[in-house]
């Protein structure tokens, strides 16, 4: 930070009218519209904001900088890092709850609809008894100080089971939720139902997460990269010359093709049906492994 009283060209302790007078001169100087330095017309502005602001500018003369400052002890003395004491409790995400599913190839390839019942346990309200300390606070005051309350751990209590709860201290919910499984996803991505995760115990705790693994199974025919299907076809050599007519059972029906309109073959090569992959974007490439016959089938050249 650039310091906002030289920006100005002031003095510490210049009064209102003073910073007023002194920031419109600056800034009537030093505007660009008048061919003033941008740079030095956003340290003026910026130095005006501070000064202008009684909170900022007070910030600013005793400590140097406009954020406030944690005081701690009467006579200005600051909080030591690690005393041990904090000035409020931040909430804390209880675990998520992860669960893998297995869908087909196709299912992949079309998208579906999941429906799932997720068991969601949370503490039985019946029975809840506040700390006696903190009366269900999960902290305590001392003096100026806000610290965990050392009886319930910052819980704010304790289950004592009752009739409702079966004395466990907790109650189940059976949640259905139905997951849009996406055209296209693939093994390793996952979904999210938030908050059916792990359920707050302490009263500072927030809901965790309820995770949906997906683990796409493999196809007796098709492989995939990216948005394209792979279709293997084993064929001879002499088919590979003179053509064969093949037949690929594709998901959106049978694709029937003679590979004489493809020449001779190369297995070096991928044979290419336009958008025939995932989505109606990607392709559908035919790979062929070629089987040439053993050597002493084969042809020799004689001169």
């Amino acid at each position: 930070m650039s310091e906002p009283y030289a920006d100005l060209g002031l003095s510490k302790g210049a009064s209102e009218d003073e910073i007023k007078k002194a920031y419109r001169k600056a800034a009537m100087k030093n505007h660009p519209d008048k061919g003033g330095d941008p740079e030095k017309f956003k340290k003026i502005q910026s130095a005006y904001d501070i000064l202008s602001d009684p909170e900022k500018k007070q910030n600013y003369d005793r400590f140097g900088t406009t954020e406030p400052q944690h005081q701690g002890f009467p006579g200005g003395f600051p909080f030591p890092q690690g005393f041990g004491f904090t000035q409020g409790f931040q909430q804390v995400k209880r675990n998520n709850i992860v669960h893998n599913i297995k869908i087909t190839f196709e299912d992949s390839y079309r998208g579906i609809m999941k429906r799932l019942k997720i068991p969601v346990k949370k503490v039985c309200k019946k029975c809840r008894v506040n700390c006696p300390m903190c009366g269900g606070a999960g902290k305590i005051h001392v003096m100026i100080i806000t610290q965990m309350c050392p009886s319930c751990h910052g819980s704010g209590g304790h289950q004592k089971g009752c009739e409702d709860c079966g004395s466990r201290g907790h109650n189940t919910d059976n949640v259905v939720v139905t997951f849009e499984i996406p055209v296209g996803i693939e093994s390793g991505q996952q979904m999210m139902a938030q908050g059916l995760g792990e359920q707050p115990i302490g009263i500072h705790d927030i809901s965790g997460d309820f995770v949906l693994i997906i683990d796409v199974a493999e196809h007796p025919h098709f492989m995939r990269q990216g948005l394209d299907l792979i279709y293997p076809v084993k064929i001879t050599f002499e088919e590979s010359v003179n053509g064969k007519i093949i037949t690929i059972p594709h998901f959106d029906g049978e694709i029937t093709v003679n590979t004489q309109e493809w020449g001779v073959l190369d297995p070096r090569e991928d044979y290419i049906i336009k958008n025939k992959g995932f989505k109606g974007i990607g392709n559908l490439r035919v790979s062929f492994n070629i089987l040439y016959p053993p050597k002493d089938k084969r042809f020799t050249l004689t001169s």
